[in-house]
């Protein structure tokens, strides 16, 4: 080999490794706005289990559904459980208490619903590195 070809070989060599290294940022940079955006999934999930668990709690207690809070809550969080409402009878605690045995059904299958959405977006938009 000569050395020009050596000095070639040199430089095309420094030309892939900064092509490399320019694409390992990129990926880098996409990834970490799908981790962004994975996150905010996954935030707003938790809002909702925040809420259902909530429920869960006021229906214990026998919160009066008449309460602006309560019946706010309720509102809100009827469409999340209308899915499972009649999958079983929940169990009376009192005359007014209820354990919504539902309504935690409904909060284990959206946690599971929010990871795969989660682990879905990843596999889809991520690159590797």
């Amino acid at each position: 080999m000569t050395e020009y070809d050596l000095r070639q070989n040199v430089e095309r060599n420094a030309e892939l490794e900064v092509a490399e290294k320019q694409r390992s940022i990129k990926a880098a940079n996409q990834n970490s706005a799908i981790a962004r955006i994975v996150n905010i999934v996954y935030f707003l999930f938790g809002i909702l289990e925040l809420l259902l668990a909530l429920r869960v709690v006021l229906h214990a207690v026998g919160a009066n559904p008449d309460n602006g809070f309560a019946n706010f809550i309720y509102a809100i969080t009827w469409p999340f459980v209308a899915l499972f409402s009649n999958l079983f009878t929940n169990p009376a605690l009192s005359s007014t208490a209820v354990l919504e045995l539902t309504t935690v059904v409904s909060m284990i299958v959206w946690a599971i619903v929010a990871w795969l959405v989660g682990r879905a977006m990843w596999l889809a938009l991520s690159r590797p590195r």
